[in-house]
């Protein structure tokens, strides 16, 4: 199983624990927000570009750049619709 393959399954898992028992498009609330149930594609989408912002949030930390907020804010909504419980950047 590829990583993706693995990480695809285990957004499965936390939807069904988390949101509950919706088909693939529907919406359910996860912390009080409604996300969508998304389908392998839109998922994979998803992963890269927030793994992109987290390349790029950690880089700026390793460079003692200043952090555009909008940054920490487009992780925060990703992690959302990925149904994550706790960040891979983020505290």
């Amino acid at each position: 199983m590829t990583d993706l393959a693995r990480e695809f399954s285990e957004y499965l898992d936390r939807v069904e624990r988390l949101v509950g028992d919706i088909k693939t498009g529907q919406f359910g609330r996860f912390r009080n927000r409604l996300v969508r149930k998304l389908d392998q594609e839109q998922f994979q989408e998803k992963i890269q570009e927030y793994t992109q912002h987290g390349e790029r949030l950690s880089e700026a930390v390793m460079n003692g750049d200043t952090i555009d907020e909008r940054l920490t804010v487009q992780i925060r909504a990703i992690e959302f619709d990925l149904v994550m419980e706790k960040s891979r950047y983020l505290p």
